[in-house]
Order: structure tokens, then sequence, then C-alpha cells
């Protein structure tokens, strides 16, 4: 993942999500912060990543409309 660089819109949603995570105690108290800083990485990328393809397949519908 540290190969793709993930906009900052989706590092915040990720932050978000991981703090949310974390107060509702879904995560475990004793993650160290390099697996907390994992996560929010992993999360960004994923939703960069459905966002890039629902983008992609939006634009390769619309091609295939237009034949």
């Amino acid at each position: 993942m540290s190969d793709i660089e993930v906009d900052g819109y989706y590092k915040r949603q990720a932050k978000d999500l991981t703090n949310m995570l974390f107060d509702k105690g879904f995560l475990n108290n004793d993650l160290s912060r390099e697996s907390i800083d994992w996560l929010e990485d992993y999360l960004g990328f994923i939703l960069q990543s459905q966002c890039d393809s629902a983008a992609k397949i939006a634009l390769l519908t619309a091609k295939f409309r237009e034949k």
C-alpha cells in the first residue's frame, strides 16, 4: 500500500472511521499506534479504491450506452 498515494480526503475519512471504531470499543485498547496508523492507511486505500472503481464503471457504462 505504501506505493499508492491516498488522497487527503480519504485519509481524513479513514481517520474519522478509525477514531469512531476505537471510541466505541470495537478496537482493542492495547493496539499500538503503528497498528492504528496501518488500519487508517488501509481504510483510506479501500475507500479510495472503491470510489475510483465506481467512477471508472460509470464512465464505461456511459460509453456502452452511447453505442
